[in-house]
C-alpha cells in the first residue's frame, strides 16, 4: 500500500463516482477502478458497495476513511515540519552562557530568536566561562557563549562580540567627574580584579593595564563575577574595569567612564562542535551576530 492508494480512495469517498473521482486524480477511470480494487484486495475488505445503481460506501470503508485521512494529514506534517526543520524553524537547542551574557548579550539574542523562530525549544543552562568548552565536550549543550579561555581550536566558533573595557567608578568618586580616565589615576584607588581560575583572560588583562599605569591591581580585592565587583563599586569598596556592554546595566550609584589607554578588548564568541549541524543552531548563531552587531556596536 502506498500513499497514492489512499489518496486514490478518498477521492472516490469524496465522490462516491469513478468518473468524477479520475478527473479529479488526472487519470483515466480504469487505471482508478483497478487500484481501488487491488486496495479492495489487499486489505481483504469491500470498502465500496457496487450492487446498486449508485456506489456507496460500505462500513469498512467508512472506518478506513477516517484512518486514511488521519494518516495523510500526519504524511503532510511530517513533510512540512521536516522542511521547518532544515530551515531551523523548529528544534530543540541547548545553550551554555556565563555571567554577564545574562544582562548583556543574552536578553536582545533570545527574545530576537524567540519571535522568528517560535518553534524552536529553547534551553538555557549557565556555567561559568572557564566551564562553557567543556560543557560542549561533555553534550551538556549544543552552542555555548565563550570567552577565549579555553583551546577553541576543536570546535566551530564564531566572534559575536569584540569590545573595549572601561572603568566603572562610583559617581562620587572624583575621577566620575572626568570624561575619560587614564589607569593611572587609578592607582590611588582600589582596583578590583577578577580571580585567574575563573576569568583568566579579564584577570590578565587587568593586570597589564594596572602595569601601565606603574601598580598592580588588589590581590585581596578579587571577585569570581562582573556584577559582584558592580556591587562592591556601587558601595564605594572600589573601581573596576568592566568590558563597555556592562554600561547597559544600571546599578546604583555607578557610572562608567572610557579608558585614555588602548587595551586588549574583551572577546565574545559562540562555539559548538564540528559534528553539529543543527539549522537552528546555524539561525542562533547568525542572529546572534546581527543583535550583537545593532545593540553593541557603539559600545
Amino acid at each position: 500500500m502506498e500513499l497514492r492508494h489512499l489518496r486514490y480512495f478518498l477521492a472516490m469517498v469524496d465522490t462516491l463516482n469513478f468518473t468524477k473521482a479520475a478527473a479529479r486524480l488526472h487519470i483515466a477511470q480504469p487505471p482508478l477502478s483497478r487500484q481501488i480494487r487491488d486496495l479492495e484486495e489487499e486489505l481483504s475488505v469491500t470498502l465500496f458497495d457496487r450492487s446498486g445503481k449508485r456506489v456507496e460506501l460500505s462500513a469498512a470503508g467508512q472506518v478506513f476513511a477516517e484512518r486514511a485521512r488521519q494518516i495523510l494529514a500526519a504524511a503532510d506534517s511530517a513533510v512540512i515540519d521536516s522542511q521547518r526543520a532544515q530551515r531551523g524553524e523548529i528544534g530543540r537547542l541547548a545553550i551554555g552562557f556565563f555571567e554577564h551574557t545574562a544582562y548583556t548579550l543574552l536578553p536582545p539574542i533570545l527574545r530576537e530568536f524567540r519571535q522568528r523562530f517560535p518553534g524552536v525549544n529553547v534551553e538555557l543552562r549557565w556555567f561559568p566561562v572557564v566551564e562553557q568548552v567543556n560543557a560542549l565536550s561533555r553534550g551538556d549543550v549544543d552552542l555555548a557563549f565563550v570567552r577565549p579561555v579555553s583551546n577553541l581550536d576543536p570546535l566551530n566558533k564564531q566572534l559575536i562580540l569584540e569590545e573595549p573595557f572601561v572603568l566603572a567608578l562610583a559617581d562620587d568618586n572624583p575621577l566620575a567627574g572626568k570624561r575619560q580616565v587614564s589607569i593611572a589615576e587609578c592607582a590611588q584607588h582600589r582596583v578590583i580584579n577578577f580571580t585567574q581560575a575563573l576569568a583568566p583572560d579579564y584577570h590578565a588583562i587587568i593586570a597589564r593595564l594596572c602595569a601601565l599605569g606603574g601598580f598592580a591591581p588588589s590581590v585581596l580585592s578579587e571577585v569570581g563575577q562582573v556584577y559582584t565587583a558592580l556591587g562592591l563599586v556601587s558601595s564605594g569598596f572600589g573601581v573596576a574595569i568592566v568590558p563597555a556592554s556592562v554600561q547597559r546595566v544600571r546599578v546604583e550609584n555607578v557610572v562608567y567612564r572610557p579608558l585614555k589607554e588602548r587595551a586588549p578588548k574583551s572577546e565574545t564568541l559562540l562555539a559548538w562542535k564540528h559534528s553539529t549541524r543543527s539549522a537552528a543552531l546555524l539561525a542562533f548563531v547568525a542572529l546572534a551576530g546581527e543583535v550583537a552587531r545593532n545593540h553593541f556596536s557603539g559600545k
